[in-house]
């Protein structure tokens, strides 16, 4: 089942002819970089927007968030939220994953990370999972809506130039 949101997401991708598949399916290295330039540049705006430089840390490459160097602005922090789930929601769609399921796994998933074990850690006041916890089963969501072969169980993934209609 998808959400209003993927069903408003899907008609603009349709509109951009952007090909949207019925079930899962791995799609073309292209379209993934797409998908990955479309989030990165959303997350980026929105971590500007709140202030903050994202730095490059020169020996590893790992990225992180850097000091606040501007005032936050409430607008533009919206408007980058609502792009994020905008550009993540259309991945899930580039890639034929109705978006309810895995939201309601998801969600219930992290609200289960308060049992008991769990605690705020301290350096940046994350929440972590106790030590039992289990990762939602995505993969069974996947094979639930059609992902993989129906006679050989193997995942299916697009050919060059697919077109999954």
């Amino acid at each position: 089942m998808k959400t209003e949101h993927q069903e408003r997401v899907e008609e603009f991708m349709k509109k951009a002819g952007q090909v949207v598949p019925a079930r899962p399916i791995m799609c073309p290295n292209e379209i993934l970089r797409l998908r990955a330039n479309l989030i990165l540049e959303e997350a980026l705006e929105t971590i500007e927007a709140m202030g903050f430089q994202v730095v490059l840390k020169p020996f590893d490459g790992a990225i992180e968030v850097g000091p606040q160097v501007r005032e936050p602005d409430l607008v533009k922090i919206v408007d980058g939220c609502g792009d994020i789930s905008v550009v993540t929601t259309g991945t899930l769609s580039a890639l034929g994953v109705k978006d309810k399921p895995v939201l309601e796994a998801v969600d219930a998933n992290n609200l289960a990370k308060f049992g008991p074990g769990s605690y705020r850690r301290e350096s940046d006041g994350k929440w972590m999972k106790p030590p039992d916890h289990k990762a939602p089963d995505i993969m069974g969501l996947l094979i639930l809506q059609g992902y993989g072969d129906k006679y050989f169980g193997q995942p299916q993934h697009a050919a060059p130039g697919f077109d999954p209609k």
